[in-house]
């Protein structure tokens, strides 16, 4: 097969938690596997590449994240096609944003987002900062760093996962909040950092095999590799229950 392409969108405006070691282990879970990859860089006033097979958006301050916006705008009709033919999309932080239908800002103007995630972002004043666990539906175990003033609004989409154990500085004051991120079929935003790909490498797989199935292609089979490095990204999992002091909590 050809390579399959990673779009990273915005590396340098939207980089700023470790967003572009989420690119690598995307491609390094593929090249240990054997299957050949690209990454491509598309910043500010860049064209899009023709095709992808994958799109990740980082994060960045809300700054950033405005200025950016209207840079993304004009792709908005190619990342929906991509969206449409089911190429897998990840966005983090501001990049969770930029995929959402609006933004509210504190100064209170609605602006129009990309619109590939059935979410509204609203910016408040009070901000969640710590680490957390989060449990998906299908029982996985996340962990990672919250650190966003922002409430999200969900129209349509299932929780990307729930919270369920936090830092004390984590201000989660209601079941909404505990609500993390979205998902709806392969396109998945979320505010955890960590970074979050390589902490919780399930997520990145699920992103991997929904790409290469678009091809006809299967994800392989994890080598010696691939399992020594989810073992450590479950060593960094448990060590984030243990700060939390959550005892006896599988990750």
């Amino acid at each position: 097969m050809t390579a399959l392409r990673i779009l990273h969108l915005y590396p340098n405006e939207l980089g700023i938690n470790g967003d572009a070691g989420n690119v690598l282990a995307l491609r390094r879970r593929l090249e240990w596997r054997g299957v050949a990859v690209e990454v491509l860089h598309c910043g500010v006033t860049e064209p899009l590449p023709g095709d992808v097979d994958l799109v990740h958006i980082g994060s960045g301050p809300a700054s950033a994240r405005d200025v950016v916006l209207p840079d993304a705008l004009r792709h908005r009709d190619a990342l929906a096609a991509w969206a449409d033919a089911g190429v897998p999309m990840i966005g983090i932080g501001a990049g969770f944003h930029l995929l959402s239908r609006s933004i509210e800002t504190l100064a209170g103007s609605p602006r129009t987002a990309l619109g590939l995630l059935p979410v509204v972002i609203r910016d408040r004043e009070r901000r969640a900062v710590g680490e957390v666990l989060a449990k998906q539906r299908d029982g996985h175990r996340m962990a990672g760093y919250l650190n966003h003033g922002a409430a999200v609004i969900r129209d349509d989409g299932a929780p990307l996962a729930t919270l369920d154990h936090r830092s004390r500085a984590t201000a989660v004051r209601d079941d909404a909040d505990r609500e993390e991120g979205v998902r709806i079929g392969s396109r998945m935003g979320t505010h955890l950092h960590g970074p979050i790909l390589p902490m919780n490498p399930f997520i990145a797989d699920e992103l991997l095999a929904a790409a290469l199935a678009r091809t006809g292609e299967r994800l392989p089979e994890r080598d010696e590799r691939t399992v020594a490095a989810d073992e450590h990204a479950r060593l960094s999992r448990l060590a984030i229950a243990r700060r939390l002091g959550v005892a006896g909590v599988e990750v």
